[in-house]
């Protein structure tokens, strides 16, 4: 090996020696680089002063423009609401209610002047509070579609302060009379919307703020006033980021929604150039940041490729320099081939110069050459794509057609019981009924989504036994004990419905009364343990057995006796979560049936030490 890198070096070095063009070359490609790379430095550095001030300046114009229109927009939503809580009838209407007269006319011009309220413009919901708690709430979202309320649950606690801080300003009657908060920021069924509260007074005709009979909140939709001003367009790059944060420096919208409720100290650095303006309003202040670390690696990653193509012109100048020298130069290597056969006493041949076709038949060959690759490569691209294409259609007619399973006997027998219920009794349940069934129906056939979320899923399982606990009445009881830090959790959708619907329909099969369904969550092992267990019947060991094969994959669906529900989940389940998910399935006759699934978490929620992040 040695020897033969010797030789190459040897025959190199020579052709160096025997050929000027080698030293006329490489002379010119020092000098171009040199000049290349001080002339790229010079330029690099200009264009970057030149794009930080004109990004200061454009971000400015920005900014002054967005503050404007977020303080229009935030003085119309106080006017707005101040002009609801001096509305008389409205403030009779609540009086009447809390006081227990005409009770049933009032309820009903509350609810629809309060729904006609959340339809105001940037408003998203209205809620009533009195000195008892929570009297009404409307939400634009989350009125009709079966949502939970904003106002429930810790929330009330905060509805409560407020309440106490509205009633403090009347009773001090300062000049300001509403409060405002940014608690809750999300709601948990619209993470996507972001609002803030104001709190009033609701004084109808009176003058007296201490005769105020309830405090309204009124919720409004921030992210609608932000996306409606210039703020949204700041955005030139990843090296520009715009936010909103009120006096606590608490950071209220950003373009990153994972830094929600932090606080803003957390977004500064030393690279950071902050452009800020505060609004006339609530005390907040809106924030353009310009990341100079970020533009500047951009910058030289721009002039670094520039760099990559100047090398690339300069080696093309090389090639067609070496061309043209070779033109000029080859006829003295013919002449020399001439006097050496004058030499050997060859007198019979003259001198020859062929000129410049020799060159264009090989240029022509080499277009013939490349074309017939180029052709080949297109060919081969094509049948790739092709194959591909049918792969995916393959995948996507799998899923679909996996996906599209439901239970139709349940959903007419639920309905029938609901109907059955309606007819005889005229009770105010069928509304609770109503509601769940429809919760379901919407969940099971949405086409908008085929992955969600835990939390949805578990939401759905419980309206789904809440209607078949209605259906069968003592037959069995539930529960669901499953934490909150894991409803956020990307899954498949619908894939414990048909393990629930198994206990149900074969576990509790002739029972009366005494059945029970749980269902448990928890983190082990780095995964996410899911139960559904029950006390019912159980199964024998070749029932048992044959289960499994279709949960491990193992029995193809066109072979599952056992349910074509189970089997759906289980090939949805695979191809999702991939060779570590299992579903495990302990049961015996007499001794009930347990599916545990074993989940592995998703990558988007483990922390960069590998663990799930903390609040997930």
């Amino acid at each position: 090996m040695k020897a033969a890198i010797q030789r190459v070096t040897a025959k190199i070095t020579d052709y160096a020696k025997r050929h000027m063009s080698v030293g006329l070359i490489s002379t010119g490609v020092v000098l171009f680089f040199c000049a290349a790379f001080v002339f790229q430095g010079f330029l690099q550095n200009e264009y970057l002063q030149y794009l930080l001030t004109e990004t200061r300046r454009t971000e400015q114009a920005v900014l002054s423009a967005s503050v404007s229109n977020v303080n229009s927009m935030i003085q119309d939503a106080i006017v707005s609401c101040a002009d609801v809580v001096t509305d008389a009838d409205l403030y009779e209407s609540v009086e009447n209610i809390i006081e227990n007269r005409d009770t049933y006319q009032n309820a009903s011009y509350l609810y629809t002047r309060l729904n006609t309220i959340a339809h105001y413009n940037n408003i998203a919901a209205v809620a009533v509070v009195t000195e008892d708690g929570l009297l009404r709430e409307c939400g634009r979202y989350w009125n009709y579609s079966g949502y939970r309320d904003l106002w429930r649950d810790e929330n009330l606690d905060i509805a409560s302060e407020l309440y106490e801080k509205v009633m403090d300003r009347a009773e001090r009657n300062t000049v300001i009379s509403y409060e405002v908060s940014t608690e809750p920021l999300l709601h948990e069924d619209f993470p996507d919307l972001i609002f803030f509260h104001l709190a009033y007074p609701l004084l109808g005709n009176k003058v007296d703020k201490t005769e105020s009979c309830a405090v309204m909140i009124f919720t409004i939709s921030l992210d609608s006033i932000i996306k409606s001003s210039a703020l949204t367009n700041a955005i030139q790059g990843e090296y520009i980021t715009e936010y909103l944060a009120d006096g606590k420096g608490t950071v209220l919208y950003h373009n990153d929604s994972s830094v929600l409720g932090e606080n803003e100290e957390e977004l500064d650095s030393a690279d950071i150039e902050q452009l800020e303006a505060p609004l006339n309003y609530l005390g907040w202040d809106v924030h353009i940041n310009i990341d100079t670390r970020e533009m500047k690696d951009r910058v030289q990653l721009m002039f670094s490729r520039g760099m990559g193509v100047y090398l690339l012109i300069l080696l093309i100048c090389i090639v067609i320099w070496q061309l043209l020298l070779w033109r000029i130069l080859r006829p003295v290597g013919v002449i020399g081939k001439f006097m050496e056969k004058i030499r050997k006493g060859n007198l019979s041949e003259k001198i020859r110069i062929e000129g410049s076709h020799e060159l264009w038949q090989l240029a022509e060959q080499y277009n013939h050459t490349v074309e017939a690759l180029e052709e080949q490569r297109e060919e081969t691209k094509r049948e790739y794509e092709e194959k591909t294409m049918m792969l995916k259609m393959r995948n996507a007619a799998e899923k679909e057609a996996l996906e599209a399973q439901i239970n139709a006997h349940f959903l007419c027998n639920t309905i029938g019981a609901i109907n059955y219920s309606a007819m005889e009794n005229g009770d105010t349940e069928v509304s609770v009924l109503l509601k769940n069934l429809s919760g379901i129906l919407y969940y099971a056939f949405s086409k908008e989504t085929k992955m969600v979320t835990l939390g949805e899923e578990i939401g759905w399982v419980k309206q789904y036994l809440y209607l078949q606990k209605f259906r069968l009445m003592d037959v069995f009881d539930y529960e669901i004990r499953f934490p909150e830090e894991y409803s956020e959790w990307p899954c498949c959708k619908l894939f414990l419905q048909p393990f629930v619907e198994n206990s149900i329909l074969h576990g509790f099969e002739g029972w009366e009364k005494g059945g029970r369904i749980l269902i448990t969550g928890e983190e082990r092992k780095e995964r996410l343990m899911i139960k559904v267990s029950d006390n019912g019947r159980g199964m024998n060991a070749e029932k048992a057995a044959e289960i499994r094969r279709v949960l491990s994959g193992l029995q193809s669906l066109a072979h599952d006796q056992s349910g074509i529900g189970i089997a759906n989940v289980a090939a949805r389940l695979r191809m999702y979560y991939g060779p570590e998910m299992e579903i495990h399935l302990d049961t015996a006759l007499g001794d009930g049936t347990c599916f545990t699934f074993w989940l592995p978490i998703p990558a988007d929620m483990l922390g960069e030490d590998g663990m799930p992040e903390e609040g997930e």
